[in-house]
């Protein structure tokens, strides 16, 4: 009797679920499966604060028995990426589609978490061709998953580097090609400045591309990464406070000096994106460390035009690095400027021997720098290298400023010789 008035209380407690929604109870196994079968490699996404639930259920949730993991892709610095099918996400009738599947490493922080939210919730408000679109989010239980396009092309930096030209070839993407890529990008930046987002970290890394083949009349670039993007509408600009991943070499002085984040400086970080574009995907200040690029851009150094660059585009890129962030062009008349220069005649393709030039082996992807702010956002303190997968494109800034004295007495005695 005892035995059966357990039993009937145990069902009592227990509360049915919707017929349509699976429970994973256990870690997602699939998941767990492909974990198992690689090695951790990099990839242009990479995580970036926490919507509240009316944000949150605005998202476009999608079942999870109608997604399937189906390969590896890769990682960032808190999260991992997958390709998968979403049955159906399109719409009824639909079928299966291919996506990216976003998710976050083994032993997240709750913050990460609730950043990782943030960042759905940011894409969910974008809609635009050369945007990457947010298709869906599963968040019923964990892992959780950001269901985005599946860009087969991949990052835009390996896609411009594999199309360098080959001994005795042309390069595989022509001016105009070039031209293209950089008109996509710049239509999307200019549909964030007009939403009033600053991305804070646009670089050929974070932009993909639609398909693989070089010769396709169907490629489109996209803008990706919105880990690092904030909305500004309220104030004219974002002051970053405590830690954070910084772009330094994508970086104008006023971010790099006072952490302070504008459309202005995204201006900036587009003309070193062009810079990337024209020379296929050389790494910004090749010859610099990355506390070498910070004294540099502060001392009025430039990015020196890339070979066989047109001058009216490299003029652009020397208007979007301007030292005064308002005297910057929008990003119309970046787009603008880009129309004139796609009608013009340097629609050909490259010579044999145009080549973007090798990229300074001191300076390979097996390295990567990061760069933190101190504690109330206003100026940089102490510089390290921190390595991973991403290459030599970050610092972290330590509250130790004997570091950066030691780094200025030798930089003092090296920019003359620079100069020269």
């Amino acid at each position: 009797m005892i035995i059966a008035l357990v039993l009937y209380k145990r069902r009592k407690q227990k509360k049915p679920y919707p017929n349509n929604v699976t429970i994973h109870l256990e870690p997602d196994q699939e998941l767990d499966n492909l974990r198992g079968l690689v090695g951790l490699a990099n990839a242009c996404y990479a995580i970036s604060t926490l919507p509240n639930a009316c944000e949150t259920s605005r998202l476009p949730v999608f079942p999870r028995e109608r997604l399937k993991l189906l390969s590896f892709l890769g990682s960032g610095a808190f999260g991992e990426v997958y390709s998968g099918t979403a049955v159906n996400i399109l719409g009824d009738g639909t079928g299966e589609t291919q996506v990216a599947i976003k998710t976050l490493k083994r032993g997240a922080t709750d913050h990460e978490k609730a950043e990782f939210l943030k960042e759905a919730h940011l894409m969910s408000q974008f809609d635009h061709p050369n945007i990457l679109k947010l298709l869906g989010v599963c968040l019923l239980n964990e892992p959780q998953y950001i269901l985005l396009e599946l860009m087969e092309g991949g990052d835009l930096r390996s896609f411009l580097r594999e199309a360098r030209a080959k001994p005795g070839q042309c390069p595989l993407l022509s001016a105009s090609d070039l031209l293209h890529i950089s008109l996509d990008v710049s239509k999307g930046c200019m549909y964030l400045e007009k939403l009033h987002f600053v991305h804070r970290d646009l670089a050929a890394r974070n932009c993909l591309v639609t398909v693989k083949e070089y010769d396709s009349r169907d490629r489109t670039v996209k803008i990706g990464d919105f880990g690092l993007a904030r909305d500004i509408y309220k104030n004219d600009y974002y002051r970053k406070k405590g830690e954070g991943l910084l772009p330094v070499r994508w970086m104008p002085p006023e971010s790099l000096n006072d952490g302070v984040f504008t459309t202005a400086s995204d201006v900036w970080s587009f003309g070193v994106l062009l810079w990337e574009i024209m020379s296929f995907g050389k790494q910004p200040y090749p010859a610099y460390s990355n506390v070498e690029v910070l004294h540099f851009v502060n001392s009025g150094g430039r990015l020196q035009s890339p070979k066989n660059c047109p001058y009216d585009l490299y003029d652009l890129m020397l208007k979007c690095w301007h030292k005064e962030p308002s005297k910057r062009p929008s990003f119309h008349y970046v787009q603008d400027c880009l129309e004139q220069l796609r009608e013009s005649p340097l629609n050909c393709h490259y010579s044999p021997d145009s080549t973007a030039g090798a990229i300074n082996h001191a300076f390979q992807d097996s390295d990567e720098a990061y760069c933190k702010e101190d504690e109330d956002g206003s100026i940089l303190e102490g510089l390290t290298q921190v390595y991973n997968s991403e290459g030599l494109n970050y610092l972290m800034v330590q509250m130790d400023r004997s570091v950066l004295e030691e780094e200025e007495h030798y930089l003092s005695g090296s920019s003359a010789t620079e100069s020269s």
